[in-house]
């Protein structure tokens, strides 16, 4: 039986593309093999290029798997695959690059390179491309949460980013598609589903009359889907319609990832962000009123080229107002061929790690007391499998993204349980299950 071997780096979406391309394999007879402990026939790494250090780091990889079998067929795709195909054929060793389009070619290359052993480098223009690429994902191995990429590419150009470049422009994917997919996954026992994507809340915008609010009402619909949370979603694409959504649907859980990127407005228009700093609070409040206790989490990226004293000290403030339940704190870093890496007033790294470090303090401030406010209430956890606090506990996390680790056995993962917290921590909350939900009628915990 011939084996495969995977490397994932970078984002959810990456990983997602793998499990995509995993299904090819498997159907035409592969198994699959751990890339680092055993020899594969056929290694694909699929690779991240959001910054300098991404490529470099996938530059490593392919030489890892060259080195492991040099006689096996090594396979790149991924965004730094996209953007620098020349680079990565120069490896020697690599027989196949493919970009963020024609995956589900990658068998046949596979097995035209193992007739001609000519290296084929399939990459096309990927700016070009309107079509979704439609790769299903039936099955995870994890199985609590499944996946469902809705959307590829965007549309923003923000200054720092090399994104579109690497995913092309927004497409959106078909929604009997999605919906088709989202009883599938049901099936195969998943109660909740993340929706993915490069720019998820951009869904719709190549459609006519269909957007994310639209989708979200059709997979409400979904008989067996207990749980709809979306990967990441910018204020701007949250207007009147999505608040309806989540202030009706029982299903939508209540977290949000909403990238902030800056809290000054100077940065931001550097930044080509599309809101004010007014816009972005003022978006948080009405997200609050449609959804109350809902977690908002955030990306900031600090020390962006041209960010004064003045200018961060906004940002903490905003940020301390908005009260996040939790930050994602990048320092800036030169990204090749974007805009903002040509920008003059680079800010000092030494600044920026001060300032990373500081903004992580508030986050850790702000998850702390945010988790605090639901000691003694029931929450609903899906347990993704054993906990590390005791012996005989599982982890899992509640809809609006509290990781709590309590008393329960192994059948338990994967199910809706609704736990007591019984105290708040940094990382992980405690709690004591209250009873176990069995589609509809609750059965008190054994």
């Amino acid at each position: 039986m011939p084996s495969v071997a995977f490397y994932t780096l970078g984002c959810k979406v990456n990983f997602y593309d793998t499990e995509a391309i995993w299904q090819q394999f498997k159907e035409q007879g592969y198994e699959q093999v751990d890339f680092d402990s055993q020899t594969a026939d056929v290694y694909l790494i699929n690779t991240c290029t959001v910054t300098n250090t991404g490529d470099k780091k996938s530059r490593q990889i392919i030489r890892r798997a060259v080195r492991k079998n040099p006689d096996a067929i090594v396979a790149v795709t991924g965004c730094y695959a996209q953007t620098s195909p020349a680079e990565i054929m120069d490896i020697p060793g690599v027989d196949l690059v493919v970009g963020n389009q024609d995956r589900d070619k990658i068998i046949p290359f596979v097995n035209q390179i193992k007739e001609t052993r000519e290296p084929v480098n399939a990459v096309r223009n990927i700016m070009k491309n309107r079509v979704f690429e439609e790769m299903d994902v039936p099955d995870f191995a994890d199985r609590t949460r499944a996946f469902l990429k809705i959307q590829d590419g965007c549309n923003n150009f923000c200054t720092f980013c090399i994104i579109p470049w690497a995913r092309g422009l927004s497409r959106s994917r078909d929604s009997r598609s999605i919906i088709t997919q989202a009883h599938q996954l049901v099936e195969a026992g998943y109660k909740e589903i993340v929706l993915t994507g490069i720019h998820t809340g951009g869904y719709g915008d190549d459609l006519d009359n269909y957007d994310l609010s639209s989708l979200l009402w059709d997979l409400d619909k979904v008989d067996g889907l207990e749980r709809i949370r979306i990967s990441s979603i910018e204020a701007s694409q949250i207007d009147e319609r999505m608040l309806d959504v989540l202030n009706r649907s029982s299903k939508m859980c209540r977290h949000f990832h909403i990238p902030l990127q800056a809290g000054d407005d100077a940065v931001l228009k550097r930044m080509r962000r599309k809101y004010t700093t007014e816009q972005f609070y003022n978006k948080m409040g009405l997200i609050r009123q449609a959804m109350p206790d809902v977690a908002i989490t955030t990306d900031v990226i600090v020390g962006f080229p041209g960010e004064t004293h003045e200018m961060y000290r906004n940002g903490y403030d905003l940020m301390k107002a908005i009260n996040f339940s939790e930050m994602h704190v990048f320092p800036y870093s030169k990204r090749t061929g974007t805009p903002a890496a040509r920008m003059e007033d680079q800010v000092d790294d030494q600044v920026k790690n001060e300032r990373v470090t500081e903004l992580l303090a508030l986050s850790d401030q702000m998850k702390l007391s945010y988790a605090e406010k639901f000691v003694g209430q029931v929450l609903e956890v899906i347990p993704e499998g054993r906990g590390d606090l005791a012996e005989g506990h599982l982890h899992g996390y509640s809809d609006n993204y509290i990781q709590l680790e309590f008393e329960g056995a192994d059948h338990l993962v994967g199910e809706v349980c609704r736990v007591k917290m019984t105290k708040a921590g940094l990382h992980s909350s405690e709690g004591q299950l209250v009873r176990v939900m069995e589609n509809g009628p609750q059965k008190a915990a054994l």
